[in-house]
């Protein structure tokens, strides 16, 4: 299992495709707030966060020494296009991304 998507009840989809990835970021529609966030982790460590509002928190879960990173995004689609360089282990490609911090 090389990567994972929790949903927003934290059920795991394991090596989630591209239309179960659009329907686990469609639950935003329907969510609450103490259901805030869905996330995407990989077998390396690195983990991206998406919440209702298209934030991202970017960070290595297994490496305490790397700072988490915040960003925004505009659109779905760009959400989906960062979760699917994850998930395809483009560690690179998510940590260029414009972080603000």
């Amino acid at each position: 299992m090389p990567y994972f998507m929790n949903n927003l009840m934290g059920e795991s989809t394991d090596s989630p495709d591209e239309a179960q990835i659009r329907l686990i970021l469609a639950a935003f529609q329907e969510s609450d707030d103490e259901h805030t966030d869905v996330s995407l982790g990989h077998e390396s460590g690195w983990t991206l966060s998406v919440f209702r509002d298209k934030r991202l928190l970017w960070e290595n879960v297994e490496d305490t020494d790397v700072s988490p990173r915040e960003g925004r995004l505009d659109s779905w689609d760009d959400v989906v296009d960062l979760i699917l360089e994850l998930s395809r282990g483009n560690i690179e490609a998510v940590d260029t991304f414009g972080w603000d911090s």
